[in-house]
């Protein structure tokens, strides 16, 4: 059962059925991109320019393909570029436990071998999914060229029966005995019925193609059904994450090309000392990284500053094709 989380902060925000409400159709706004058979679903992926090596764009928690809209046609000018829906959002088909890690990978995996989309791949992961394209290079290493993090998820919590805190600091049995999720959380919320910001930044014909998705996963969505696999698979990923990059370790990817896009400065080395926050490790994935700072901007850097955005996905291109250092790509 999908929950809709907000990645920045950790608010666990959650939807109910209404059943008085009247379905969209589901012919109202056909996908823009393909629908490709990985086995008894299909997954949306919706591809276009041409060359390599090509990007793979990955959104958020509850986000969907179409917020790319303002990256991928500038993308496009320069190389092949894909936006993604993963299981159970946009126009994808629902999986098993779509917030899974693992499942995650896996349905990527198979989507882009069905596809006929060739790698090694520059993976970008907006938020949540910052910890899903980092477990694809660990699950597929040679099909990965590049990544680009675009302020990936840094603090997530979780509000048990006692008490509350970060995924990481708690045990798998305090998240467990947060399951059914209380009364006080299971409570009606209205169906959507405007985008808003950061989302009202996208054209208008696209605002109204998000709003039908909003309502259709709105009406999908039942939290007296959810279960702590997804946070728990969270857990772990994190886990492994600040093992990987723990100070006096080195760059667990080596020299593999990395960008981190995010509203703040690149972190200091005390960072690595501390783990209250996770987005900071990511400058200390790599000895060949760049950050790039998108000073003022929300948590969706692809919708209030699509530039910087731009500018960092085509930098990590550009590295995978000369493979020259990511600081002489500026």
């Amino acid at each position: 059962m999908r929950l809709l989380l907000s990645t920045a902060v950790v608010i666990v925000a959650l939807t109910t059925p209404a059943c008085t409400h009247q379905k969209a159709s589901p012919e109202s706004y056909p996908p823009p991109g393909r629908l490709i058979d990985i086995g008894r679903r299909k997954l949306h992926l919706y591809c276009t320019g041409k060359g390599t090596p090509t990007v793979i764009l990955m959104a958020g928690g509850g986000a969907f393909s179409i917020d790319w809209a303002l990256v991928q046609p500038k993308v496009a000018e320069s190389t092949r570029v894909c936006s993604y829906d993963r299981a159970g959002l946009g126009w994808s088909g629902p999986g098993p436990e779509d917030n899974i890690v693992e499942e995650n990978v896996s349905d990527l995996h198979a989507v882009l071998q069905a596809s006929g989309e060739h790698g090694p791949y520059v993976l970008v992961g907006a938020s949540i999914a910052g910890i899903y394209i980092q477990a694809y290079q660990r699950a597929f290493p040679a099909d990965v060229a590049a990544l680009v993090f675009t302020n990936s998820s840094n603090r997530i919590g979780f509000q048990v029966k006692d008490k509350g805190g970060l995924i990481w600091e708690l045990s798998e049995a305090d998240i467990r005995s947060g399951f059914p999720l209380p009364p006080s959380i299971i409570k009606k919320h209205r169906a959507p019925t405007r985008e808003g910001d950061p989302f009202d930044k996208l054209p208008p014909d696209l605002q109204k193609a998000r709003l039908w998705l909003d309502v259709r996963l709105w009406e999908e969505s039942d939290p007296s059904k959810a279960v702590p696999e997804d946070l728990l698979s969270w857990r772990e990923e994190f886990l492994t994450e600040f093992d990987a990059t723990d100070a006096g370790k080195k760059p667990p990817l080596g020299a593999l090309p990395v960008v981190v896009i995010a509203s703040g400065p690149a972190a200091p080395e005390s960072a690595r000392r501390s783990r209250d926050e996770a987005g900071p490790r990511l400058d200390y994935l790599s000895s060949n990284t760049v950050h790039i700072t998108a000073a003022g901007s929300g948590h969706e850097i692809h919708l209030y500053q699509p530039d910087r955005v731009n500018q960092g996905v085509l930098q990590a291109v550009s590295a995978v094709r000369t493979g020259r250092p990511l600081a002489s790509q500026k």
